[in-house]
């Protein structure tokens, strides 16, 4: 007599290889994930650097050397982002972004390197996001007919 159906060891190989594709296919939708929220980090620094480059430039922000100011919605710029790690770990009046500014005079015509760096305000090991963006201007040397009286 033969019996035609499925020993237990094949539901046990079925049941392992379906469970190998569960655990990849796990591992692939929290790279995922993980890689999402890293392009939206960098995505808001580099939008946040670019602002505080515009401001400078338009004169709302003095153009000198500071180093790791607070970005905060009354400096006009959006710092409260729901999802990140800083929010997971405390509160949204947590300070979640900084920026450096760096002037360097590169010549004496008033050729100047503008250097802003935007950093997410979280632990190293916790890889923050950061984007450093340069620009060079030329500033045009007062003189006496073209200053302020």
């Amino acid at each position: 007599m033969i019996r035609r159906g499925t020993t237990i060891l094949e539901v046990l190989l079925a049941i392992l290889i379906l469970g190998g594709a569960i655990a990849v296919l796990g591992e692939f939708s929290r790279n995922s994930f993980r890689n999402a929220k890293e392009a939206r980090d960098m995505t808001q620094a580099e939008l946040l650097a670019e602002s505080i480059l515009a401001k400078v430039r338009i004169g709302i922000i003095e153009m000198e050397s500071v180093f790791d100011v607070p970005i905060t919605n009354s400096s006009g710029l959006n710092d409260t982002i729901s999802d990140t790690n800083a929010v997971a770990e405390g509160s949204l009046s947590e300070i979640l972004w900084q920026y450096t500014l760096e002037i360097t005079n590169l010549d004496d015509d008033g050729l100047i390197e503008l250097a802003v760096t935007v950093r997410q305000n979280l632990p190293e090991e916790q890889q923050p996001a950061v984007c450093r963006l340069v620009r060079w201007f030329v500033i045009e040397p007062e003189t006496e007919e073209t200053a302020p009286q």
